[in-house]
């Protein structure tokens, strides 16, 4: 028991140094875009997709620091994603629950605060906790609306010639992800600390000691005692 609490604790440790890549590497995208993205996005533009037109090699290192940025903006992604699952599962959800809460479609709009949810009231949610941890799970869950919000109303590359960018992705993306990465550290930090520290029933412990209990030396009376 203790080592599957140590365990858990360090999978939540990962998943709050995965969350601070995650937003580190979209920080710095996001630099670049409003440093460099509107500028380029015109060269690219007036350049129609031809690698030997004028100019061509004039963005070409700029544009390579655009596609690292990309790279490690997805793999810092995939890492946060993945150590939150394994978090889950170490929390007590089954690879069932978890594939079902965060990849049925439709239903993935709301599965997965349910699920955290669960999780939270299986370590004991007390009725002063419930109130503060709701308004916390709920105003995550809608920061990561909004994020997927965010990202399918301002799609890659606006076809605007004179005001796209490379990504679309700006300031307020990037407010609401720090702000998403934020609470949901906080609801890992929950769970997680409510799990640790719950302690077995008064009955599940009454079970674990009778074996104890049956292999006490009985005393004998003698008679007429």
């Amino acid at each position: 028991m203790r080592y599957a609490r140590s365990a858990l604790s360090r999978s939540a440790a990962g998943v709050y140094l995965a969350l601070a890549a995650q937003i580190a590497t979209f920080a710095c995208l996001v630099v670049f875009e409003e440093a460099r993205g509107k500028q380029l996005a015109r060269q690219v533009a007036r350049l129609g997709g031809d690698p030997d037109a004028p100019g061509a090699k004039a963005v070409t290192g700029a544009m390579s620091w655009f596609a690292v940025l990309v790279l490690l903006v997805v793999a810092t992604t995939v890492a946060a994603g993945c150590s939150y699952f394994a978090w889950l599962r170490r929390a007590g959800a089954t690879p069932r629950m978890i594939a079902i809460a965060w990849f049925v479609p439709v239903l993935n709009l709301a599965a997965p605060a349910l699920l955290l949810h669960a999780l939270r009231q299986d370590a004991g949610l007390r009725e002063g906790r419930r109130r503060p941890w709701l308004v916390l799970l709920a105003v995550w869950w809608a920061c990561c609306l909004a994020m997927v919000f965010l990202l399918i109303v301002r799609p890659p590359f606006a076809h605007a010639p004179h005001g796209g960018t490379l990504t679309g992705l700006g300031p307020a993306e990037l407010v609401v992800a720090v702000v998403a990465a934020l609470l949901c550290a906080a609801t890992v930090k929950e769970v997680t600390q409510a799990r640790v520290s719950a302690r077995p029933s008064s009955i599940a412990h009454s079970l674990k000691l009778l074996p104890a209990l049956r292999s006490l030396p009985r005393h004998t009376y003698p008679a007429g005692e």
